[in-house]
């Protein structure tokens, strides 16, 4: 395969990492594990790796799922696994970046999230744009599934059992003052807790309609002039059901409205053209809900056409 760097890539030379993890879901019937585990082959039978043509690419395999509840510890599915995984995970993303290479990781749930911010913790100090039609900043306790995929913005920033918060004695793994949470379309309060809301945690949390309200590209900007100069890099946390359910419909918790393509541009437009910028991961596409590929094809095009086509933003 070429190394050849395409002009419109601005130097940014691509590594694809596939971590099919589905960890952190609950079952969607008793006999049938989450099919978000096949999202990396999904993506790459739409075109990803041909589109992107990546310097290389790995596959970091998870562990296997277990859909009983007799392994889950304190409130949080397959957690001993998910600590595991992200372990391996971490040390993927560390020599991928190490490498002076951008890393595209591809899962899998979102529970990936833990060992991608324990990855950078292990480098220093980063950052965490959180693209998310959810928040996910919630404790065990307020979940109905226990599933760490709608904690994982909790987890990261130290909210919630050490199994998962604490992991080398680094918790936090970003703290809340360096997290710009975007787009997010569910507010509904769940059973009290002792966490914050997500708007309330120190976050730059803009809401979709928010950042609707003050510009999408305005928001961004916004959100990252808020880091301080200690911050060596920003990763970008891309769960898919924070498009518009009429885009992409392959998810687990659908709800009405989401990003179009052209706003997820603007947003890309002005992250890519940060040079603190580093890495991105995508989640939560289940392609058992896409049978015939047909949404992953058009994510693939529209995706790959914003990062190649990146930078933009004036």
């Amino acid at each position: 395969m070429s190394t050849e760097i395409p002009p419109t890539c601005q130097g940014k030379r691509f590594a694809l990492i596939e971590a099919p993890s589905n960890l952190g879901l609950q079952p969607p019937e008793p006999s049938r594990e989450p099919g978000v585990r096949r999202m990396p082959e999904a993506l790459a039978h739409a075109g990803l790796s041909h589109q992107l043509q990546p310097v290389l690419t790995q596959r970091i395999e998870a562990p296997a799922y277990s859909a009983s509840s007799s392994l889950t510890l304190e409130g949080i599915r397959n957690a001993v696994a998910i600590r595991s995984y992200a372990e391996t995970l971490a040390q993927g993303i560390d020599e991928v970046l190490s490498e002076g290479y951008f890393p595209v990781v591809v899962g899998g749930d979102c529970s990936i999230l833990v060992g991608s911010m324990l990855a950078l913790r292990r480098k220093g100090t980063y950052g965490l744009l959180f693209i998310d039609g959810h928040t996910d900043f919630y404790l065990p306790e307020q979940s109905s599934t226990g599933g760490a995929a709608g904690m994982d913005l909790a987890l990261v920033t130290g909210w919630g059992p050490g199994v998962l918060t604490n992991i080398d004695g680094l918790r936090p793994y970003v703290a809340a003052h360096h997290v710009i949470a975007l787009a997010n379309r569910d507010e509904v309060p769940r059973r009290a807790a002792p966490i914050p809301h997500a708007r309330d945690a120190g976050f730059h949390f803009r809401s979709l309609q928010d950042m609707r309200a003050e510009g999408v590209s305005h928001a961004v900007r916004t959100g990252l002039a808020s880091l301080g100069p200690e911050v060596e890099g920003v990763w970008i946390h891309l769960d898919l059901d924070a498009l518009h359910h009429d885009l992409m419909p392959a998810v687990d918790s659908p709800q009405p409205d989401g990003l179009t393509y052209e706003e997820l541009a603007l947003l890309f437009d002005v992250i890519m053209s940060d040079p603190r910028s580093l890495g991105v991961q995508l989640t939560i596409y289940d392609p058992d809900l896409d049978l015939h590929g047909t949404v992953a094809r058009v994510f693939v095009s529209k995706f790959t056409d914003i990062l190649l086509q990146q930078g933009r933003a004036e």
